[in-house]
């Protein structure tokens, strides 16, 4: 009985704990151990190519450690892949694409390191009335998405919940006096969902020299989640992308990293029960802060800088006043960041929109974050998207597995 307990104790430390990546839903069920494959969704840079979700090696004891075992096409270029999601199982991978108003649903379970298409959605704006799929984030059962336009190209956004299997429930468009959409993020023990804010696909479908810098949200959204009504509008810097709920229970705050105002917004609950914003960093002028991501332990945030090509790391131990606590520079325009669930890796591509990219390089690197949360970028894992079998490729979102 006694050596039984010890080898299954050992069994379940060689296995690792359940991971769950932080900044995803709650809802998505957990890692069991560390991961063995990263997905790429990635933007062909050849017209005649293809847009492709990519698969790269990351379990460590492999010999192919590091390099793309597969592609999926999705069967043209100029779609735009930007974001993607696990539903709730951890079974399917939605990925969307900002030009062509797609999702291709990939089976993920059957064989993670083939993932294989099994829907796909063509007809979004007929069906809700939105263009510009970005956030997808899982609850029971179904997905909510977040779309950037109304159909026709321009405001409002807003999002819509699909069943699992791709069957749409309902729509919901953004009000009149907040139209911009862009990411969303609930904390359900206290039933409230933050929405923040981009631009339309009027402007973002255009190189950047072009875009109009007035058509931007600066605004975000607090929901009462089971109502899915707005309670309160907030305002920030302009255009705020990511929200990030403070990941401890009960904490009714988080934060936000306002693009063109190179800054990090505190948002939070007050002892009236109602909601306000605070400025709690500066970045640095010119940095355009493109990704924002969290550690386990509600310690420090990470911030790609697309502008000035470097990660930051910040010390939010006081919640509405942020410390920079470490920087560094992966390469040029670092723009999606990953962490894994035990917060030990961060994975980096360095593709924002294809108008907007600045660089010809694209790849996936990888940071490794110490027990002070400081970064370090590791010299072995460089998988170059130029090379990668029917590229070149932009790389930008990743899932793991």
């Amino acid at each position: 009985m006694k050596k039984a307990l010890v080898l299954t104790l050992a069994v379940s430390l060689l296995a690792g704990p359940a991971l769950a990546e932080v900044c995803m839903s709650p809802y998505v069920k957990r890692l069991a151990g560390r991961e063995k494959v990263l997905y790429v969704w990635s933007v062909a840079v050849d017209p005649a190519g293809q847009d492709a979700l990519a698969v790269v090696d990351v379990a460590l004891a492999s010999p192919t450690y590091g390099s793309v075992l597969t592609t999926v096409p999705i069967g043209s270029a100029g779609n735009e892949p930007h974001h993607m999601g696990f539903t709730d199982d951890r079974t399917k991978i939605w990925a969307g694409t900002l030009f062509s108003n797609r999702i291709f649903i990939f089976d993920a379970a059957t064989d993670p390191a083939h993932p294989r298409i099994v829907r796909t959605l063509d007809d979004l704006g007929e069906r809700t009335g939105l263009l510009g799929p970005h956030t997808y984030y899982a609850l029971p059962g179904r997905m909510l998405i977040t779309f950037l336009s109304s159909a026709d190209g321009g405001l409002p956004g807003g999002f819509a919940e699909f069943t699992n299997e791709g069957d749409l429930v309902r729509v919901f468009k953004n009000p009149v006096e907040a139209p911009y959409a862009y990411d969303a993020a609930l904390k359900p023990n206290i039933n409230r969902l933050v929405t923040s804010s981009f631009t339309p696909f009027r402007n973002y479908r255009k190189p950047l020299p072009q875009w109009d810098m007035k058509d931007g949200g600066n605004t975000l959204l607090v929901w009462d989640f089971k109502e899915r009504k707005v309670l309160q509008t907030l305002h920030t810097d302009q255009v705020p992308l990511e929200v990030r709920w403070s990941l401890k229970p009960g904490r009714a705050y988080g934060w936000t990293n306002a693009a063109l105002g190179d800054s990090i917004w505190w948002f939070g609950q007050g002892e009236d029960g109602r909601y306000a914003t605070r400025k709690a960093a500066d970045l640095g002028k010119g940095c355009l802060p493109a990704d924002l991501r969290q550690s386990p332990d509600d310690r420090y945030l990470y911030v790609s800088c697309f502008l000035t090509s470097q990660i930051q790391a910040w010390d939010v131990s006081d919640p509405q006043k942020a410390r920079l606590h470490d920087t560094l520079e992966p390469g040029v325009q670092p723009n999606m960041l990953h962490i894994t669930g035990d917060g030990r890796r961060i994975y980096v591509t360095n593709s924002l929109l294809s108008t907007m990219d600045y660089s010809g390089n694209f790849w996936v690197r990888l940071a490794h974050v110490g027990p002070d949360g400081r970064l370090k970028l590791d010299p072995f894992f460089n998988v170059d998207f130029t090379r990668v079998p029917g590229g070149p490729y932009r790389a930008h979102d990743m899932l793991l597995n």
